[in-house]
């Protein structure tokens, strides 16, 4: 993504407050899923900046509703939220898909489970640690997931939005559809601020 273009963008956002602000940053984090190009993103909210911890759960529903997104919080401190949006037809066929049915299978899942169960068994792993499989949820390709497992966190292709250890050409194809998803928020957003 063009870095001038991005630092436009943050410019523009910290002008906002409250719920805009909030909405702002939720719309561009989850812009790949609501592209249809992602089955889930992953967004922490802090009660430390701009005290989205608390605009998040004054305004939820509402900013669920109008992103229409679907949303899960898999952690929760006092301070501190995990909360993944995700398209709900989208994300059942991804963790259904046969290669990570079977891998989600080794990870204790039940392959009848519903999506609803399947969630909430990965935030009772998120209680001990940040499961591997959260990429299997994230949209990551299996063999990326298990050659971060594999090679724990080293020796990989790339880095962008996730550690790439094969089919790089693929991989930075759908990181340039993620950037121009962002894009596309962004210039909405600077369009209306003008």
């Amino acid at each position: 993504m063009d870095k001038a273009l991005l630092r436009q963008f943050i410019s523009e956002l910290n002008k906002l407050e409250g719920k805009e602000y909030l909405l702002a940053t939720i719309a561009y984090k989850t812009a790949p899923t609501r592209s249809g190009i992602k089955p889930s993103s992953l967004i922490s909210f802090s009660a430390k900046h701009k005290n989205l911890y608390h605009l998040w759960e004054k305004h939820k529903e509402e900013i669920g509703n109008y992103l229409n997104l679907d949303f899960y919080e898999l952690k929760k401190t006092e301070d501190w939220l995990l909360i993944l949006f995700y398209d709900y037809d989208m994300l059942e066929k991804t963790t259904t898909s046969k290669t990570n049915r079977i891998f989600l299978k080794k990870m204790g899942y039940h392959s009848e489970d519903t999506l609803s169960r399947r969630l909430a068994f990965l935030k009772e792993r998120f209680r001990l640690m940040c499961p591997h499989e959260i990429g299997v949820f994230l949209g990551i390709p299996i063999e990326d997931v298990c050659g971060f497992i594999k090679h724990k966190g080293t020796n990989f292709l790339m880095c962008k939005y996730w550690k790439v250890y094969h089919n790089l050409e693929e991989a930075k194809t759908l990181f340039e559809d993620y950037d121009k998803a962002k894009a596309n928020v962004i210039y909405a957003m600077l369009n209306a601020a003008s």
